[in-house]
C-alpha cells in the first residue's frame, strides 16, 4: 500500500447521502423477517388440493415463484377479498394472468359465466391455503364477496407464479399490518432457533478496506495530515468483520439518512498479511449483535440500520482497537483517506 501524499494532494469527496442505495425503513424493518421467508414451507399440501381439479378440466398446472414482497404492483385489475383472523386480506390479479387462468379452467365461457367461474377459483384459492396452513397458530379464514379488494389496507404482499398449460399467471395476495408481522415473527423465530444458546454480543466491523502496514511505519499512516491511497476501486461494498475474522460481504445504503447495509451473496475476502506487517483496518460503523440476531443477519437481503448518521467519517483500528480518525475521499477513482 501507498501513500498519497500530503493533504495538498487533490482529493474529491465521498458524499454517501447522494452515492448510497436509499431503502425504506419498513425494508429494513422486514427484511430478516417477513422478506426473507419462504411461504410455501407453511402450505406444503396447496398445490395437491388442486390435483383432482386440474386432472378432471385436463389442465397442467404447476406452482412457481412464491415471493413476498412490501407492494404489490399498481397494474392489478381484478380482485377478491376475504379475511384472515378478522384481518382483510385481498387476492389480486393483471389483466393476462386473469385470461391465461380463465382460458384453462372455462375456454370459451359465456360473459355471463366467467365471473361466476373466477369467482368459484378465489374461493377454492383462499380455503387452499387455510387448509395447507401448517404454522403453529391456527387461523380463520373466510372469503367475503362485500369487501372491496382495492381497498384492503396494504402492509405486504405474497406473490404466487403459476404455469397453467403453458402460461403463466400471478396472484397477489395483499396482507395487512397483523398477518405481516405474524409471518415476519415466525420466520425469525425459526431463524433464530438454530442460533447457539449464550454467549456475549460482539462487536460488528463495517470494513471499507485494509491495508498491510509494516510495524515500523504505523507512525506515518497514523499521523495527522497525512493522505493514504487505499487502492481500492471507490465501491459501496463492504466487508463485515467480528471476532477478528471477515464474516460476510455487504452493500452499503442509506436507511432514513442513517447509514445501513445489506448483505450480499458471494465470497468475502480475507487476505493474508506478508510477514512483517499489521492489519489497519479502515471502517465506517461498528454495530453489537447477539448471537440470535447474527443468525437473522446471515441471511443474503438482510438489512441493517447502523443508526450513525451518513457521514464521510472513518476510524482506523488495530485488532478492533481504534487508533486514528479519518475523512474517506476519492483519489482517481479510488478510495483515500485523510487523516485527521
Amino acid at each position: 500500500m501507498t501513500q498519497a501524499g500530503q493533504a495538498d494532494v487533490a482529493l474529491g469527496s465521498w458524499d454517501p447521502q447522494r452515492i448510497l442505495r436509499k431503502l425504506d425503513p419498513a425494508e429494513a424493518r422486514y427484511s430478516r423477517g417477513f422478506l426473507r421467508c419462504r411461504p410455501e414451507k407453511w402450505f406444503p399440501g396447496f398445490a395437491t388440493q388442486w390435483l383432482p381439479l386440474a386432472h378432471s378440466l385436463g389442465v397442467e398446472v404447476k406452482v412457481g415463484e412464491v415471493k413476498t414482497v412490501l407492494n404489490a404492483p399498481r397494474t392489478l385489475r381484478f380482485g377478491y377479498a376475504g379475511t384472515v383472523d378478522d384481518e382483510p386480506v385481498a387476492m389480486l390479479m393483471d389483466e393476462p394472468s386473469y385470461d391465461v387462468l380463465l382460458e384453462a379452467v372455462a375456454p370459451g365461457s359465456t360473459t355471463q359465466a366467467i365471473p361466476v367461474v373466477a369467482e368459484y377459483m378465489a374461493r377454492r384459492f383462499l380455503s387452499s391455503l387455510a387448509l395447507a396452513w401448517s404454522g403453529p397458530q391456527a387461523t380463520v379464514v373466510r372469503f367475503d364477496r362485500h369487501l372491496n379488494p382495492f381497498e384492503v389496507p396494504s402492509a405486504g404482499a405474497i406473490k404466487f407464479s403459476f404455469e397453467i398449460n403453458g402460461g403463466t399467471a400471478s396472484v397477489w395476495v395483499v396482507v395487512g399490518k397483523l398477518l405481516l408481522e405474524k409471518l415476519d415473527g415466525l420466520w425469525r423465530r425459526q431463524v433464530r432457533s438454530s442460533a447457539k444458546a449464550g454467549g456475549s454480543p460482539v462487536d460488528v466491523h463495517l470494513e471499507i478496506a485494509q491495508l498491510a502496514v509494516p510495524v515500523s511505519m504505523l507512525s506515518d499512516y497514523t499521523r495527522g495530515g497525512s493522505v493514504i491511497d487505499l487502492e481500492v476501486v471507490a465501491t459501496d461494498l463492504v466487508t463485515l468483520r467480528h471476532t477478528g475474522k471477515a464474516w460476510l460481504p455487504g452493500r452499503l445504503c442509506s436507511i432514513g439518512g442513517n447509514l445501513g447495509f445489506e448483505v450480499i451473496s458471494g465470497p468475502v475476502a480475507s487476505p493474508v498479511l506478508p510477514d512483517g506487517t499489521t492489519r489497519l483496518s479502515i471502517e465506517l460503523a461498528t454495530v453489537k449483535f447477539d448471537a440470535a440476531l447474527l443468525s437473522e443477519m446471515a441471511q443474503v437481503g438482510a438489512v441493517w440500520d447502523t443508526g450513525a448518521r451518513l457521514s464521510d467519517r472513518a476510524k482506523l483500528s488495530i485488532n478492533g482497537e481504534k487508533v486514528a480518525e479519518a475523512t474517506l475521499c476519492l483519489f482517481e477513482g479510488r478510495f483515500a483517506i485523510n487523516i485527521e
